[in-house]
This record gives structure tokens, sequence and C-alpha cells, in this order.
């Protein structure tokens, strides 16, 4: 009787270990899943980021500005081809002299084709002010 008891103590444990194999399993796929979406870029919005860049479109702002951020939200993942150039001197990259060289007052200030537009902006519209609506 009591090998019948060790016999039945280790298939629950083997039961156990399986249950917690395969909750690991679905963890690892959930959390990978997430990963991947959270970094996936959106192609029209890559797109128009990456054709304002061929432009030569710059967005300055500042690391602490929650106007910035909701631009940058904007494009999510697709923000990383964007020309920002930081005007806060404490900021990464920071090059406050050429926010002086181009009187930049407000945050965000993009420059297209020359021209100041203030605000946060969608990407329709920049696609629009920066002709990069031919895509």
């Amino acid at each position: 009787m009591e090998k019948y008891y060790k016999v039945q103590d280790y298939t629950i444990k083997m039961k156990i270990k399986k249950n917690h194999l395969k909750l690991l399993f679905i963890l690892i796929i959930l959390i990978s899943s997430l990963l991947y979406f959270a970094t996936k870029e959106d192609p029209y919005k890559t797109s128009v980021a990456q054709c304002l860049t061929e432009k030569n479109a710059e967005m300055y702002g500042a690391f602490w500005c929650g106007a910035c951020a909701k631009q940058k939200e904007v494009f999510g993942n697709s923000f990383k081809h964007i020309n920002n150039v930081e005007c806060d001197p404490r900021g990464n990259d920071a090059n406050p002299e050429k926010c002086q060289m181009n009187n930049i007052e407000a945050y965000p200030t993009w420059i297209i084709n020359g021209e100041k537009i203030v605000g946060v902006k969608t990407i329709d519209e920049l696609s629009i002010l920066s002709e990069c609506n031919e895509l």
C-alpha cells in the first residue's frame, strides 16, 4: 500500500509540473506577442516619417514637453525616423543653438519646407504640409 501512495504522489507531482510548464509556455507566448505588437511600426506612419526626413523636416521640442510627448505618440514607434531637435541643453543630444538660430519659441515646432508650424499635428496634416501625401 505504501508503494501505491508513492506512485500516486509521483503522478500528482508530475501533473503539477506539466501544468506549470504549460502555464510558463502560455506566458512566454503572451509576453512575446505583446513585445512584438508594442514594437511594431505602422507602415503608413513610417512612410510619412521617412518622407519628412527625406524632405529635411525637423521637429523642435524638449524632453519635458507634454505636447512633444503627444506628438511622439502620434507617430508611435515610427518616431525614430523623425529628425528631432532637442532644445533643452539638459536633454539627450541637445542642440539649443540650432533652436535659437531658428527662433523656436514654442514646442513642438516643425520646420517643413522652411515654414514654422507650431503645435501637435496629425500624421495626415504633416503629410499634406510636407507634400508627402502622395504616398
